[in-house]
Formats: C-alpha cells, sequence, structure tokens
C-alpha cells in the first residue's frame, strides 16, 4: 500500500464514529424497521457498533486489495435482518446512505491533501471503494435471501405438517380429521405424510373423519382410496366416518364404491367400536 492509500485509511478509520453518528441521525421513522429513527437507545447502539464493523471491513479492502473479508459481515448482518423480519429494501436503502456519507468523507481527506494526490490515486480508490460496496450489498442480498428462503421454507413445511395432524386416541387407534376439500391436501404429500405419521404413531387402525368435508367428487375420492391403500399396506385398517347424506348422494351418483372400506355415521360411534376391538 502506497504512503497516500495509508493515509487516507488510517483517515477514514480515525472518523469512524463520525460517520456512523452521521448515519444515524440520517435515519427516519420507518414502520416495521430496525433502522428506524425512534429505535431504543439499546437499538441505536447496536446499529453503531454494526456500522463500525462495517466501515472498518470496507477500509481493509484499501490496505490488503482483498475483498474476500467481506464475506463474514454480509453473512452475519443479513441472518440477522432476514431472522427480524426487516424489509430487504430498506437494507439497501442503508447502504446507499451510507455510501454516500463514506465517500464524502473520501473526498474530505482528497480535498484536505490535493497537493499529494494524483488523479491516479483518485480514480483507484474510487473504483476499489465503490467495488467493495458493489459486493457488500451483493453478498448481503445473497445471504438475506437463502435465510428468507430458509424461512419460508419452514412455515411451509410447520402448516404442511399441522394440516394433516394424526391424534393417536390410544396404543393403536388414531384418527385423522379432514377439514375442507380432500384435494387441497394433495400438493402437501398428503397420502405420504399420513403414513409416516400412522407408522411413527405405530398405529394398527385408523379412522377417517370427513365430518368437516363440505363436497365429494371423483379425484377427492381417487385421493382418500390411495390414502387408504397405502395404509393397508402398511397393514393399518382405515374405517371412515363423517360421511354425511349429500355426499353419499353424490358418491352415488358418480359412482363411488365405499363398500370395500369401513364406514361409521359418527366419528363416537367408530371410536368406541374400534377401542372396544382393539
Amino acid at each position: 500500500m502506497d504512503k497516500m492509500t495509508q493515509e487516507l485509511h488510517d483517515f477514514l478509520l480515525q472518523h469512524v464514529n463520525e460517520m456512523a453518528q452521521e448515519w444515524l441521525d440520517s435515519r427516519e421513522i420507518e414502520e416495521n424497521s430496525v433502522y428506524t429513527a425512534d429505535a431504543s437507545p439499546e437499538v441505536t447502539e447496536y446499529l453503531r457498533e454494526q456500522n463500525h464493523y462495517f466501515t472498518r471491513t470496507i477500509v481493509k479492502v484499501l490496505k490488503d486489495g482483498s475483498f474476500k473479508n467481506l464475506s463474514g459481515w454480509a453473512q452475519e448482518i443479513a441472518t440477522k435482518r432476514a431472522r427480524l423480519g426487516n424489509p430487504l429494501y430498506l437494507s439497501i436503502r442503508h447502504f446507499k446512505k451510507f455510501r454516500a456519507i463514506f465517500l464524502n468523507k473520501v473526498e474530505a481527506f482528497i480535498s484536505l491533501q490535493q497537493s499529494s494526490i494524483t488523479q491516479q490515486d483518485i480514480i483507484l480508490w474510487n473504483r476499489t471503494l465503490n467495488e467493495a460496496f458493489d459486493r457488500m450489498i451483493e453478498l448481503f442480498t445473497m445471504y438475506y435471501g437463502q435465510v428468507a428462503e430458509a424461512q419460508v421454507y419452514a412455515q411451509k413445511k410447520l402448516i404442511s405438517e399441522l394440516s394433516t395432524p394424526v391424534i393417536s386416541i390410544s396404543d393403536i387407534v388414531g384418527v385423522l380429521p379432514i377439514i375442507g376439500q380432500i384435494n387441497d391436501y394433495k400438493s402437501n404429500d398428503f397420502a405420504e405424510k399420513i403414513m409416516r405419521q400412522a407408522k411413527d404413531l405405530e398405529l394398527s387402525c385408523l379412522n377417517i373423519d370427513l365430518s368437516g368435508v363440505p363436497s365429494i367428487d371423483t379425484m377427492m375420492t381417487n385421493e382418500l382410496f390411495q390414502v387408504v391403500n397405502m395404509l393397508e399396506s402398511l397393514g393399518i385398517d382405515t374405517t371412515i366416518t363423517g360421511i354425511r347424506p349429500e355426499i353419499a348422494l353424490t358418491a352415488v351418483q358418480l359412482g363411488i364404491d365405499f363398500s370395500k372400506i369401513r364406514t361409521y355415521g359418527k366419528l363416537k360411534d367408530a371410536v368406541s367400536d374400534l377401542l372396544h376391538i382393539r
């Protein structure tokens, strides 16, 4: 690192707190944002420390000419922002704000050392520092996206698991209440999940309760029969309850045959019978 670059490096480090304060003072009231101007003193201090860390990371690029150290800050802070649910566009907005503050400080240094600085120095610093900011933003958005996608996946998985709960009512008997249309569960690997839950609970019999199903058609019935067949392949007997008159009538009109499956009118009758038999 040449003499003038070293002096710029040292100058920027001397003004780390000043730049952080200027950035903090530039904040506005932002709903659902960690950056909001009315944040608590603890959050403001937390942001100040993160900004100091960020500035030192950027300035270090001047010293060693390498961008490899940017990833650590980007991953750590992006992960925190994503987990807090802070909108990505707000983080990008504050990157832009601080870049302007940072480059203004570089301009201040150039003004102070004008006679000793060449045009080549200015071009090199501008290229290096802007590339450092650009790479940091790219890394930040990449890590933010990874965490956000993982959170969405985890939420979908949880919702999917909760949407098909097999309820154990004894050591070997369980109940699966279906709410809504049977076809609604198809995209969530419905049959496979039921099999897995029934197997994990070590059930011998599973009752599928259709009391919450408003209507039925051939496609929905095929989905239901698929579940029954898969359960039977595991040695799990299946019974069905809650087939209301209108559903039974539709089933007859569509030629749907429930005769091979044991059915009960009410869930309580099936439970009583199954617990007695078992």
